[in-house]
């Protein structure tokens, strides 16, 4: 039997087990036939299918990227590089206070599964990443039309319950000037007393047009200023976008877009970040999160772990656009 014979729905199951380099490099320079079932949707849609790379096919809008979305898969996957410290501070961009940041190993849990984390020490430690969802796979139109839920978490601890400690998250997402900031989530955990890990989260939904970032900053301190590392542990931060909305709405904050100019003034203004007890000086406020403007005290580690001095300069992140007024 001549290949050309065959009908369409065989030379299309036939090419849905190919390899996607194949089918790109070889198979799709064949014939003007082949060329169309390989550029077609319904051929990745299926291998999307197969390599359950989707959880749940009918959430997803029926005119869809299947291609693009096999290709580089991302949806349901962590896009925070190096959440555990597992590659020293590759990605992240840090401030070591007090003794600097420190990392661990610890034994994976049922419901910790990770086995290294970050530990922070006497004075104020922060690091942040900015997550490029353009880079990642994802695309104008499907951030701006379907929204699909941006899902954020981090997992905290003390070290021992006789070490007081605390933590903070922000994470905020934004357009892409990398400066206006569309929503927003922060907590501030005062007086942590436990040697288990526990989690927060929250999930961004309907959030409007224009989100490009997203921007993930945690830090964390001990509140008896004691040397060496006795300050907030953290690990596993994790940023999720996915179709599958969460059949427990109640078990997770909820943020959306920030749509008016009088809650746009609120943030901007918004003067209490709460505050924290500590045996020496009583009760103390946590520092604003203006602190990230102050880009020298930022050592950047890139990809590679290797810290870029030449990074670090004022220009260099404001032409990054990485610091804004509204915190």
């Amino acid at each position: 039997m001549i290949l050309s014979d065959l009908p369409d729905d065989l030379h299309f199951l036939v090419l849905s087990y190919v390899p996607e380099d194949s089918l790109l490099r070889h198979c799709r320079l064949v014939c003007h036939r082949w060329k169309e079932i390989v550029d077609s949707q319904a051929l990745w849609k299926l291998k999307c299918q197969r390599a359950g790379i989707v959880n749940n096919i009918g959430h997803f809008p029926v005119r869809f990227e299947w291609k693009r979305v096999y290709l580089t898969k991302p949806f349901d996957r962590n896009l925070i590089k190096n959440p555990c410290g597992e590659h020293q501070y590759n990605y992240w961009k840090v401030h070591h206070g007090g003794n600097g940041w420190k990392i661990a190993t610890c034994e994976p849990q049922a419901e910790t599964p990770f086995s290294s984390y970050f530990g922070t020490s006497y004075s104020w430690c922060w690091k942040y990443q900015i997550v490029d969802l353009l880079k990642e796979g994802l695309w104008e139109e499907l951030l701006d039309c379907y929204q699909p839920d941006i899902c954020i978490s981090d997992w905290y601890s003390g070290l021992h319950a006789e070490f007081g400690c605390v933590y903070g998250i922000h994470v905020c997402l934004l357009a892409e000037d990398k400066k206006t900031i569309i929503a927003k989530f922060e907590e501030n955990i005062g007086e942590i007393h436990c040697g288990a890990f526990q989690k927060v989260s929250c999930v961004f939904r309907n959030y409007g047009n224009g989100v490009r970032y997203v921007r993930f900053c945690h830090r964390g301190k001990d509140t008896l200023f004691w040397a060496g590392h006795y300050g907030a542990l953290t690990s596993n931060s994790t940023v999720i976008v996915t179709f599958n909305k969460s059949n427990d709405a109640s078990a997770v904050k909820v943020i959306e877009r920030v749509s008016s100019v009088s809650e746009v003034e609120h943030l901007k203004n918004k003067p209490d970040h709460g505050g924290y007890y500590n045996e020496n000086f009583g009760q103390q406020p946590f520092p604003s999160w203006k602190f990230l403007k102050c880009s020298d005290d930022f050592e950047d580690y890139g990809d590679d772990g290797d810290y870029d001095d030449d990074s670090d300069s004022q220009s260099d992140y404001e032409a990054d656009g990485e610091f804004y007024a509204d915190y």
